[in-house]
Order: C-alpha cells, then sequence, then structure tokens
C-alpha cells in the first residue's frame, strides 16, 4: 500500500480524537435522541435462572425483571460522541419533554420537575460526562467497565438525592425500595456495559461520517502526495542513471 492510500486511511481511523462539529456528527446526535426517547416507551422483559439460598438449601428459581433502556442508551452516546455532544442528546431529549411531546417515563412539560423520577434524568448529565470522558481516554475493557458502574451509579444516586430533597417540600414522604433499586443497578451495569462494548465498533463506522475535513487533513493529505510524488521521482531518476 502507497503512502497516498495510507493517509487517506489513517485520516478516517478514529485514535481518540474529539469528536468534531460536523454535519455527521449532528447526524448522530440526533439518532441518539431519537434512540432515547424510543428507549424511555421500550420495555425488555427478562427472565433467567437464578439461586436462592433457604432452610432447604440452594434453590434454583426463574428471575424475571422488564428493563427500560434509557440509562444503557444514555452511557451509549456518550460512547460514541464523547462528554460535549453526549450532552447535546440529554439536553435535546430535556428540551423536547419540556416543551414539545411528554417523553419522560411518567409524563412531561415543565412541572415535571416536581416528579420524584425527574433527579434520574438530572443524573444523566453527570453520568454523560464522566463517562464520556473515560471512554474518550480509555475504550478498553477496564474504561468501559469503569465508565458502565460510575456512569450507572451516578443517575441512580441523583435520583435518589432528588426524590429526598423534593419529599421535604411534599407532604407525602419518599419511601424507596432499595431493594428494587439495587436490582436495577445491577442490570443497568451489566446492560450498560454491553451497549458501551457494541458502541465502540460503531464509532469506528461512524467516525467516517462524524470526521470533518478540514484545513488539518487538507494539509496532511497534501503532504502525503507530495512525498508520493518525491518517491516517485528518485525511483525514475535511479531507473535513469542505472540506464
Amino acid at each position: 500500500m502507497n503512502k497516498r492510500l495510507v493517509g487517506e486511511y489513517e485520516e478516517f481511523v478514529y485514535k481518540g480524537e474529539r469528536t468534531p462539529f460536523s454535519p455527521g456528527t449532528l447526524a448522530v446526535v440526533i439518532f441518539c435522541t431519537t434512540l432515547l426517547i424510543i428507549a424511555t416507551f421500550t420495555k425488555i422483559d427478562i427472565s433467567h435462572l437464578w439461586f436462592e439460598f433457604t432452610d432447604e438449601g440452594i434453590l434454583t428459581v426463574t428471575k424475571k425483571y422488564s428493563l427500560i433502556p434509557q440509562v444503557p442508551i444514555v452511557l451509549m452516546s456518550a460512547a460514541l460522541l464523547g462528554a460535549r455532544f453526549g450532552l447535546v442528546v440529554v439536553f435535546l431529549y430535556l428540551l423536547c419533554g419540556f416543551f414539545v411531546w411528554p417523553v419522560f417515563g411518567f409524563g412531561g412539560g415543565v412541572e415535571y420537575v416536581k416528579s420524584y423520577f425527574f433527579g434520574y434524568i438530572l443524573g444523566f448529565f453527570a453520568a454523560t460526562v464522566f463517562s464520556g470522558r473515560v471512554l474518550s481516554k480509555r475504550f478498553g475493557f477496564r474504561g468501559m467497565l469503569y465508565a458502565s458502574i460510575v456512569g450507572v451509579l451516578a443517575i441512580h444516586i441523583s435520583g435518589i438525592i432528588y426524590s429526598f430533597v423534593l419529599s421535604l417540600f411534599k407532604s407525602s414522604p419518599y419511601n424507596p425500595d432499595f431493594s428494587y433499586i439495587f436490582t436495577q443497578i445491577i442490570y443497568d451495569i451489566v446492560f450498560s456495559f454491553f451497549v458501551i462494548f457494541l458502541a465502540k465498533p460503531l464509532k469506528y463506522i461512524l467516525w467516517i461520517a462524524m470526521k470533518k475535513d478540514g484545513k488539518k487533513q487538507k494539509r496532511e493529505r497534501k503532504r502525503y502526495i507530495r512525498e508520493e510524488n518525491s518517491d516517485l521521482n528518485k525511483e525514475n531518476n535511479q531507473e535513469i542513471q542505472l540506464n
């Protein structure tokens, strides 16, 4: 492969760069926002074997859980777009829920800030910033696991704190089911890691569209062309000398 082709190939390979502002990036932002809205109204029923410890011993039971894949999609957006444009996705989702359509889990409108569940949406911002920055530096197994665990915890902790603070201004107390919340956290971490793992090869594909063909890239292309022409001239001169 000659230097020109190598240069053109390397130009469009993701190498940990900051996501640029480009038409391709905006298209991915809209795609992720749409996916987040769809995830709000999607329920995935999961059944799997589980073990329970009883007085009679260890019993094998079938455990069932209904997953709403909002949290995994938020972290997938951060993985694809980074912290900066991942925040744009969450912000567009927030604006849509406030002023366009009730896309939140239990309704919409500005009045939703009085809902106990609004704190989880605020947690999307913190999780996106953290996970986006981690994955921009470390997109390996440890980085993906770290981003999944801390990102999910940031969302749930934000939701719990917001609910407790909001309950101080309401007559009805907030009585969370911590057993159910713990189950949610475990499933969210597992599925967040899975979608981030899938987002890694997807980002390499989408990077071709997001990559901005700016002045720097044009200069690099011209440099490779000059080097290739220079090598060809040298080869021609050597052949002339030999003849």
